[in-house]
């Protein structure tokens, strides 16, 4: 395996270009075996098989660098249909009422009672976690607030 069609600067200058934290190791192990480290010791320092560093310089040498980014449509797709996320979005975007008459902001353990109990649905706390900061909420956190004085 040789990787002469690029210069070390090449793929320094790729890797630093990169947003994505996938797409910087693969450019950190070519870069790597470029500078005479064995693809077998990349595939080591960067816990993944041997095998996965040859198929990374195979695209890289076939395709150029621009083939190590992510290709769209990778991962676990979500057990939500569009309308049923259009849902929980318009859900969690309604203060919960509680007790006392006043409301309080959604809870990750809210937002997992609600999408099991209206889709028959069960996420993890990590998941829901994602899925409510897709939906482009952020995580508050909530403050007592001062009791008036009389």
């Amino acid at each position: 395996m040789s990787l002469d069609l690029f210069s070390t600067h090449d793929i320094a200058e790729a890797t630093i270009n990169s947003c994505d934290k996938n797409e910087q190791m693969r450019l950190q192990a070519l870069l790597l075996v470029k500078n005479g480290l064995s693809p077998a010791k990349v595939a080591e320092d960067f816990s993944v098989y041997r095998s996965t560093v040859y198929r990374w310089i195979k695209r890289a040498e076939k395709e150029g660098l621009l083939s190590l980014k992510c290709k769209p449509g990778r991962g676990v797709k979500s057990l939500l249909t569009a309308e049923q996320l259009s849902m929980l979005k318009k859900a969690l975007s309604e203060p919960i009422p509680t007790e006392d008459g006043n409301y309080r902001d959604w809870q990750t353990k809210d937002a997992i009672k609600f999408v099991r109990e209206q889709f028959k649905i069960s996420y993890s706390e990590s998941r829901m976690r994602q899925i409510i900061k897709d939906l482009g909420f952020r995580k508050t956190t909530s403050r007592p607030r001062p009791k008036k004085v009389k």
